[in-house]
């Protein structure tokens, strides 16, 4: 109920007419309010009171391409990393703000971009030590630099440059270095560092690149220009799903000894997207 909220209040500080569907459910900011109101006048927390409110304001569909649909959920947090504001030879890979100019930005692939084709198109937030982590936290889309003088500076998603996303893991697969049972980040990671001399041809094959920007305060932000509730958010494929949107989530976690897997079930609210996130059931 609380993360449902935090949407209310951006959509009923949005002009009413805005476009705030998906190509397969049609809805303006104002479509939302009557469940907004309602939510936010809502003194009750209660499971009940909670459960009667959804039960009221929203009907379950389900989407399906006339056959079965194999879904993929993932979690993602925010990584920590160590960089600095200035570029030095430790700290020498660009952490990037959005760029000024925004047409043909789909011209700057990650290649381009590590060849200095932005030049100062772009401004350059803070430098880290390694483009394998620059990657790791285009993925997650929101991390914290921690600062040689302690400080910490945090990290939002600001966009990327519309080129095709194409998960490292997939590419060391094919390639044969990899399977999929050990191409998880550590093990990404691990082969990347092994190779130091291969990492930015294996990097290029993804072209997406991501930008970022400042934050104010210690959150995760998501597309809806707020900051995200740990367990409850959800990132979503926006061509099937509106943000804001509640999603019933009927999956499987690992337990902490990461032995079995133990079912998770539960209501939770469309925030948030991500370059890797496409379909309807990822």
């Amino acid at each position: 109920l609380r993360t449902f909220q935090a949407s209310c209040r951006v959509f009923l500080k949005q002009n009413p007419e805005k476009p705030v569907g998906s190509q397969y459910v049609e809805l303006t900011a104002k479509d939302w309010y009557p469940a907004c109101h309602a939510a936010l006048l809502l003194n009750d927390e209660s499971l009940q009171a909670t459960k009667a409110f959804f039960q009221r304001w929203f009907v379950p569909v389900e989407f399906f391409d006339h056959q079965s649909v194999p879904g993929l959920f993932t979690g993602y947090y925010m990584p920590r990393i160590k960089g600095n504001l200035t570029k030095t030879k430790r700290y020498s890979t660009p952490i990037y703000g959005f760029p000024h100019q925004t047409r043909h930005l789909s011209y700057y692939t990650r290649e381009k971009i590590d060849n200095g084709s932005l030049g100062n198109k772009a401004p350059i937030i803070a430098w880290i030590n390694s483009p394998i982590e620059r990657l790791f936290l285009e993925i997650e889309g929101s991390g914290v630099i921690q600062l040689p003088n302690g400080e910490s500076l945090y990290l939002g998603y600001a966009g990327e440059n519309g080129a095709r996303y194409t998960s490292i893991g997939h590419v060391l697969i094919k390639k044969g270095v990899l399977t999929k049972d050990n191409a998880s980040k550590q093990g990404i990671k691990r082969y990347l560092e092994s190779q130091p001399k291969n990492v930015n041809s294996i990097l290029h094959e993804n072209k997406s690149f991501v930008f970022f920007q400042k934050l104010k305060q210690p959150m995760a932000l998501g597309a809806q220009g707020m900051g995200l509730t740990p367990g409850y958010s959800l990132a979503v494929d926006k061509q099937w799903i509106p943000l804001g949107a509640p999603l019933w989530l009927a999956t499987t976690v690992p337990d902490k000894q990461r032995v079995n897997n133990k079912p998770f079930q539960r209501l939770m609210i469309a925030q948030d997207t991500g370059g890797a996130i496409t379909g309807l059931m990822r």
